[in-house]
C-alpha cells in the first residue's frame, strides 16, 4: 500500500509530483529519479518490503538500545549546539527514531526516505511523540535530493550510505544542501573494526570448509555484501573511514569529530536475552568511557563546511565539482 495524504497528515508529510522538473541541481546522466545502475533498483525494492524494516526495528532499534542512542544523540547535540529553529536534513531517516532525539533539541528537521513503508511507520512515531511541528516527511533519493543548494544548517545520515552502490553521489549530493559553515554528521560501520576482521577471519575458515559464503568484494570504499532475497538485493558495506574522510575533504568539508558508535553488533547473533544484554552495556561503556573509534564497529563522522572567504564568495561550488573525476585513494 503506497501512503497517502488521507494516511499521513498533512503536517508531516510532503511528496514531489511528477512533473520532470527537479529542485536539485543537475547532475549529467541523471533522469529524474530513474536509476540506471541495477543494483540500486533491487536495492529500493528489497527497502520497499515491510518485512525488512520489521526485522531492523526488531534488531537494532529496539527498547533496549535506548539508552545508547539518547547517549550518542546527547553528545552530538552538545558538539552541534544548534540555535532554535535551524534546519536538519535526515536523510534516509527511516522510522524516524533518531529524528525525534534530534527534533527534541529544538531543530527543525525534514526527514527523507524513499522507501513508503518506512515513513508511513515514521509519521505515526512522530505523532506519537509530540513532535508533528518539528518535523516535515518527505519522499526523497539520496541520489537526487528534492532541495536547492545550500538549505540545511545541518544534514544526518544513520546507517544509511552502507546500504548505497553509489556511495559518491549520495555523498555530492548530502554536501550539496548543506549550507556553508553548516555541519554534516554521518555513522557508518568500520571495515577496520575488530568486529568486521572476525567476520573476514570466518569468512575465510567457510572457504576453507568449502561452505557456502555470501557475494562480497573488497573496493576502496571498504567491504561490500550483499544479501540476497527474492524480492531483491541489500548492499551492506563496512566502509574504509579515510576513504570517507578523504573524500569529504576533497569535496572541501573539515573532519571536527570522529566518535565510537557501536563496538559491536553481536547481539544479532545470540538468541540469550542476557547475552544480548551483556553486549548492550559493552556498547554503551565503549561509547561513553573507552571511546576508541578505530577498533569500534560503528563510526560517527561530523564535518564541516566552512563559510566560504570574501574573495571566494563570487564562485559557485554547488554543482558537481570537477574534480570529483580525479579524486582517488
Amino acid at each position: 500500500m503506497r501512503p497517502t495524504r488521507k494516511n499521513v497528515p498533512d503536517s508531516l508529510w510532503e511528496r514531489s509530483e511528477t512533473s520532470g522538473e527537479s529542485t536539485g541541481s543537475p547532475h549529467p546522466g541523471r533522469i529524474g529519479l530513474e536509476i540506471a545502475d541495477r543494483r540500486t533498483q533491487e536495492l529500493q525494492i528489497f527497502l520497499n518490503e515491510p518485512e525488512i524494516h520489521r526485522e531492523w526495528e526488531s534488531e537494532y532499534l529496539n527498547g533496549d538500545l535506548n539508552n545508547f542512542y539518547d547517549r550518542v544523540f546527547q553528545r552530538l547535540i552538545k558538539i552541534l549546539s544548534p540555535k532554535p529553529g535551524e534546519k536538519l536534513l535526515d536523510a534516509g531517516c527511516g522510522y524516524c527514531f533518531h529524528a525525534i532525539r534530534l527534533a527534541r533539541s529544538g531543530l527543525q528537521v525534514t526527514g527523507v526516505d524513499f522507501s513508503d513503508v518506512a515513513l508511513r511507520r515514521g509519521a505515526e512515531n512522530i505523532q506519537h511523540a509530540g513532535t508533528r511541528d518539528q518535523i516535515l516527511l518527505q519522499t526523497g533519493d539520496l541520489l537526487n535530493l528534492p532541495f536547492s543548494p545550500r538549505t540545511f544548517d545541518y544534514v544526518h545520515c544513520w546507517g544509511v550510505l552502507m546500504h548505497v552502490p553509489q556511495l559518491e553521489t549520495a555523498l555530492d549530493e548530502l554536501i550539496r544542501v548543506l549550507k556553508p559553515g553548516g555541519k554534516l554528521i554521518i555513522m557508518e560501520n568500520n571495515s577496520n573494526s575488530l568486529h568486521v576482521q572476525s567476520k573476514r577471519l570466518m569468512r575465510l575458515a567457510r572457504r576453507v570448509l568449502q561452505r557456502p559464503v555470501k557475494e562480497s568484494s573488497s573496493t576502496r570504499r571498504g567491504r561490500e555484501e550483499w544479501e540476497g532475497k527474492d524480492s531483491g538485493r541489500l548492499l551492506v558495506r563496512a566502509s574504509n573511514i579515510n576513504f570517507l574522510v578523504r573524500f569529504c575533504e576533497h569535496r572541501g568539508l573539515r573532519l571536527t569529530n570522529r566518535l565510537a558508535g557501536q563496538f559491536t553488533e553481536l547481539y544479532t547473533k545470540v538468541s540469550f536475552r542476557i547475552l544480548k544484554l551483556a553486549i548492550y552495556k559493552l556498547n554503551e561503556l565503549w561509547f561513553a568511557w573507552v571511546r576508541l573509534p578505530g577498533p569500534a564497529m560503528g563510526n560517527i563522522l561530523v564535518f564541516e563546511r566552512p563559510a566560504p572567504s570574501r574573495s571566494s564568495r563570487g564562485a559557485s561550488t554547488d554543482s558537481a565539482s570537477p574534480r570529483a573525476a580525479s579524486f582517488a585513494t
